[in-house]
């Protein structure tokens, strides 16, 4: 077990520069404002900072107190991160004269154990006891890091060495002229922009699985009826297990589709808040539609009014597979060859119909210039009881269908305004 551990820790060593950034006076601030302004304190920090680090590459490992550390493969990356977070500091005191908030950051580049929640090593300790060595407002790197920098770049300037605590040796330090440094903030609209934490995650995943669970329903339901309705058989989309299995494609571009939006997901960091508000309403919009469409059927018929009326009917016939014993033959008997074998929930067009002595068949379109007969109920005979295999009807959309469509929209409005803005 011990070589294992061993084994595991050293594979995940890699060179990583980590940048602490510290609130000055912060404990102070908390003592003359209060809990509440103080949390609201450090949760503007955390917005303004978050976004930046996001840009250029980084991450951020976990946020202590008022202070966050973040990690960054490139050194060059975590600078300009370092820069971008004094900046947007300085535009905000710029923009409103009580916002006094002032940060300390410190950067070192080295070997650390990089593990997917955290990283552990020297290297973070030396940059925590740099950016406690820094002043307001300033950006202090190491100079290990620095050597391998283009000083001119960053107008570094060397300061004091310092003995870090628990070190015997002095280390020299850099200061970064941030103020005189082109802006690297520019593109990023810090208003518009929420983090989006591994809670808020979970709940968009939650979120956009409804709301596709919703799209799929809406697609069985519904719009797979009018799209067969215009006779588009060649793209068997009257039926998604078709769809899945008939076309290699589409399940290959489905996979991707669903990988890319989990990849999206793990890696997802900063979202637009109308995107989050849009994302909770078809959850609260699928919510409210399913409760209404599995209760409408039992509300008694003198409260229904006028919604069973119907709203729109189909000009045509749709055969619906109802068993998965069924088979599509070529003509109107069970000896005859057999063209398909459908599944229960399929549907197709009807063509025409024929009788026989002991069955109703009916004759449906397969796909363009084939035809296919299926029966309706397969008659009973030794050792085999009596089944329904397929069923014929038009498409019917009802009163009901577009109460309760209409209705769902409360679902929609309360989840888009019911969303809330938590503190990070």
């Amino acid at each position: 077990m011990s070589n294992s551990l061993v084994n595991r820790i050293t594979k995940s060593q890699r060179s990583v520069t980590i940048l602490f950034t510290d609130i000055v006076d912060s404990t102070r601030y908390w003592g003359r404002k209060g809990d509440i302004k103080g949390r609201l304190m450090v949760d503007q920090h955390n917005r303004l900072v978050f976004p930046v680090v996001k840009k250029f590459h980084g991450k951020v490992v976990k946020t202590i107190g008022d202070a966050v550390m973040a990690s960054f493969p490139d050194r060059e990356d975590a600078i300009r991160a370092a820069i971008g977070i004094q900046q947007a500091l300085e535009e905000y005191r710029r923009k409103d004269d009580s916002f006094t908030l002032k940060l300390r950051i410190g950067l070192h580049t080295g070997q650390a154990i990089v593990e997917k929640r955290d990283v552990f090593g020297d290297t973070v300790n030396v940059a925590s006891r740099i950016e406690s060595h820094a002043d307001a407002g300033e950006i202090l790197i190491s100079g290990s890091t620095a050597n391998k920098l283009k000083r001119k770049d960053y107008k570094l300037t060397r300061q004091s060495s310092f003995v870090p605590k628990g070190k015997s040796r002095p280390i020299s330090v850099y200061q970064v002229d941030w103020k005189n440094f082109p802006s690297v903030i520019n593109d990023i609209n810090f208003n518009s922009v929420l983090p989006v934490m591994a809670r808020q995650r979970a709940e968009l995943f939650l979120y956009l699985s409804a709301a596709m669970g919703l799209v799929y329903f809406f697609f069985e339901k519904y719009l797979r009826y009018l799209l067969v309705e215009q006779e588009r058989v060649d793209l068997l989309t009257y039926s998604p297990q078709q769809m899945l299995t008939e076309h290699p494609y589409v399940v290959s571009a489905t996979a991707i589709a669903s990988l890319l939006i989990l990849i999206s997901l793990r890696y997802l960091f900063v979202m637009p808040i109308l995107w989050l508000r849009l994302v909770k309403g078809l959850f609260g919009y699928g919510l409210l539609f399913f409760a209404l469409y599995h209760a409408a059927p039992l509300v008694p018929a003198e409260y229904r009014y006028n919604a069973d009326q119907v709203l729109y009917a189909s000009s045509h016939l749709f055969v619906e597979i109802v068993s998965d014993d069924a088979k599509l033959y070529a003509e109107h008997h069970p000896y005859s060859e057999v063209v398909k074998r459908p599944r229960a929930n399929d549907i197709y067009l009807q063509v025409d119909v024929a009788r026989t002595d002991d069955a109703i068949w009916n004759m449906v379109l397969v796909k363009e210039g084939e035809y296919g007969w299926v029966e309706r109920l397969r008659p009973a005979s030794i050792g085999v009881t009596e089944a329904r295999l397929s069923s014929s009807d038009k498409f019917y959309f009802r009163y009901m269908d577009l109460y309760i469509l209409m209705t769902s929209l409360l679902g929609l409005l309360w989840g888009f305004f019911s969303f809330s803005v938590k503190p990070i």
